[in-house]
């Protein structure tokens, strides 16, 4: 069990009516410890999930490109797809983008057979434990998160950018922050600099707040990074990260930085019905590799966006 999530106990049936009782109990919770696991609930269905997600949240996210809808909603959600087999390091939600949600929920209906835990690394622990000298490199320069789109691997920039207009993306990507470059055909390239520690917007705790491990080649597996390597170039693949000056990221500092969380990771066991709500901005999260069949429920909201370029503040998205 996780040693510092709050774990509240919830009676079976009536979701919304428990959590809308103990609303204030359970944020409070999240935005101190992280995060809290409610456990008793029966599974929840699409609908009931999407009724907690309601209470819990004051504006639901409803357009994410990374993302699948469950059914017809778009509230609730499916996790990003990726390979059962390998472990799916630590972020933060969208940190790559300029706005983000502050809190993210999870609820499982089916338990993989082994494996596919949701681990958490506690943000504001991973500044204590990791180098000095690697927290200031970050807190100078932040991010610059690299995308190319068009090579056929990974999601179509129409996907993420839910849309069919070149006009109508650079619109979008101009007033996100986000670079973009045409090549030939319909390649693109996107790059976008970002912070990697911020002030939490409630607590103003110092956090890191990023996911460098998803696009720095040095985090793929070996037979992976070899292949994309050989038939892309190192100069082409489809996602890549640099400090947000354009500088190279080491290898070494990225081995540092998975190393600091391996060593501050905590995880559970899923049961159906379980329902983790998470500060992302305090916690990242990762899944373990599985066997069998696993289907997780997701839903986020209470959107926040960097105020600075590369600074630690954060501001409410106004609705």
């Amino acid at each position: 069990m996780l040693e510092k999530t709050v774990v509240i106990e919830v009676p079976a049936g009536a979701p919304a009516t428990a959590v809308e009782e103990r609303r204030v109990e359970i944020l409070e919770a999240v935005h101190s410890a992280g995060a809290a696991l409610l456990r008793g609930f029966d599974e929840l269905s699409v609908g009931e999930f999407a009724s907690v997600a309601e209470i819990i949240l004051e504006d639901v996210l409803t357009e994410n490109g990374e993302h699948e809808p469950v059914e017809a909603s778009s509230i609730v959600q499916t996790p990003v797809p990726f390979s059962h087999e390998r472990k799916l390091l630590w972020h933060n939600e969208n940190s790559f983008n300029r706005r983000w949600p502050l809190i993210l929920m999870f609820s499982p209906t089916v338990v993989a057979t082994s494996g596919g835990r949701t681990p958490l690394t506690d943000s504001r622990e991973l500044l204590k434990v990791l180098d000095p000298a690697i927290v200031e490199l970050f807190r100078d320069r932040g991010i610059t998160y690299v995308r190319r789109y068009g090579n056929g691997i990974g999601l179509t920039w129409q996907k993420v950018f839910g849309t069919e207009s070149r006009i109508e993306l650079e619109a979008r990507a101009s007033a996100d922050g986000v670079e973009v470059e045409w090549g030939d055909g319909n390649t693109l390239t996107t790059r976008s600099a970002r912070p990697a520690i911020i002030r939490h917007p409630l607590t103003d705790e110092l956090a890191w707040f990023g996911q460098p491990a998803h696009w720095h080649p040095a985090c793929l597996d070996d037979e992976t990074r070899e292949a994309l390597l050989d038939v892309l170039g190192a100069d082409n693949l489809p996602r890549d990260c640099r400090f947000g000056d354009g500088s190279v990221i080491p290898d070494s500092v990225m081995a540092e930085l998975v190393a600091a969380h391996e060593s501050i990771e905590q995880s559970f066991d899923w049961i159906v019905g379980d329902l983790l709500i998470v500060d992302n901005v305090l916690s990242a999260h990762a899944r373990d590799p599985y066997e069998g069949p696993r289907r997780l429920l997701v839903s986020m909201g209470d959107e926040y966006e960097f105020a600075e370029h590369v600074g630690t503040q954060t501001r409410r998205v106004a609705r």
